[in-house]
């Protein structure tokens, strides 16, 4: 039997200013443009890091949006303290300034991204 299911096309974060968002994401993270579209009333916005595509969804009219099943998004980093660092210089949000340790040379920690979405890095 074929597999049906081959793999995820795109993750999706809302944003509350698409422009700082698309910003952050590229020159803070490194992410590269892949394509914006606007289907409807809302413009969605397309980004790739390694393997991963994210689709920046703009927030319309300032409506409210909780948590959802899904709550962060992990990005991988080879030295997790100096990727703190880098953030810290871009004045990002940070609950702390320390990774947390997983065990035998794993990290990660926690950040907000411009639209207050939860960020993680993560060194394995």
């Amino acid at each position: 039997m074929a597999t049906l299911f081959t793999g995820a096309a795109h993750i999706g974060i809302k944003a509350l200013d698409i422009e700082k968002a698309l910003r952050f994401y590229r020159e803070v993270l490194g992410f590269r443009l892949i394509q914006r579209i606007r289907p409807g009333e809302a413009e969605l916005v397309f980004l790739e890091l390694g393997n991963t595509v994210i689709e920046l969804v703009e927030v319309v009219d300032n409506r409210t949006f909780e948590d959802g099943v899904v709550n962060h998004l992990a990005l991988r980093v080879e030295d997790i303290f100096q990727a703190i660092k880098h953030l810290q210089e871009h004045h990002v949000e940070m609950p702390s300034v320390e990774p947390m340790s997983l065990d035998e040379g794993r990290y990660n920690f926690f950040f907000r991204g411009p639209s207050g979405e939860k960020l993680e890095l993560y060194q394995d």
